[in-house]
């Protein structure tokens, strides 16, 4: 998957804005990891000679965009987005009410992990513009969730290159094993992120009391 992508945007124009283009789409619900998109905008990047922090801030704002777009879709046409036949196949009615059932659990927090449950992303994010919250919430929740994994994808996918350029083989091998310590460092914030936010509401709930 990684060469395709590598073979349709290296010698076109869109080196750039083809990555930042496909992840909106990926926002929307094209299922091609989000992660592999910013690996490939980080090799363009280092093949190009650009610097990754530009191209990992172009890439914040094409997640970001594709999110947008999905909850405005919510927001604008409400239960009847989800209640149509035609969308039933990428969000049938059992995720919708997983979904709906996360919200009504954890509220604006499920926001910030969305980002990292592909199935189940793109119905939080419609579901989230059905139910009202407020855009300003959503967009920060998904852009500090987006902040956490865009810059370490493009910056690796620029450092492998420079390291191991087309030597693909190699390159695979180191990036199945930074990916997933890369993964595991942000799970480990979520997860201590979680853990405050939920000590907090506790305190506050027992101060209450």
């Amino acid at each position: 998957m990684l060469e395709s992508l590598l073979e349709l945007l290296k010698e076109s124009p869109l080196s750039m804005w083809g990555p930042f283009l496909i992840l909106v789409i990926c926002g929307l619900g094209l299922p091609l990891p989000e992660d592999i998109v910013l690996v490939t905008a980080g090799i363009l990047a280092q093949d190009d000679g650009r610097s990754w922090i530009p191209v990992a801030v172009l890439m914040w704002f094409g997640v970001l965009l594709g999110d947008s777009i999905i909850f405005l879709l919510g927001r604008q046409f409400g239960g009847k987005l989800l209640a149509w036949q035609g969308s039933h196949r990428l969000f049938p009615p059992a995720k919708q009410a997983k979904v709906k059932a996360l919200f009504d659990k954890h509220g604006a927090t499920v926001l910030l992990i969305a980002r990292f449950l592909p199935g189940l992303r793109a119905p939080i994010f419609s579901t989230a513009g059905a139910m009202r919250v407020p855009y300003l919430k959503f967009a920060f929740h998904d852009g500090l969730a987006a902040v956490l994994s865009v810059p370490l994808f493009v910056w690796l996918g620029h450092w492998l290159w420079a390291k191991f350029s087309d030597d693909m083989q190699r390159l695979h091998a180191a990036l199945s094993k930074t990916q997933w310590f890369g993964l595991g460092a942000i799970a480990v914030i979520l997860a201590g992120s979680f853990l405050i936010w939920r000590w907090r509401r506790w305190y506050r709930e027992r101060n209450v009391a």
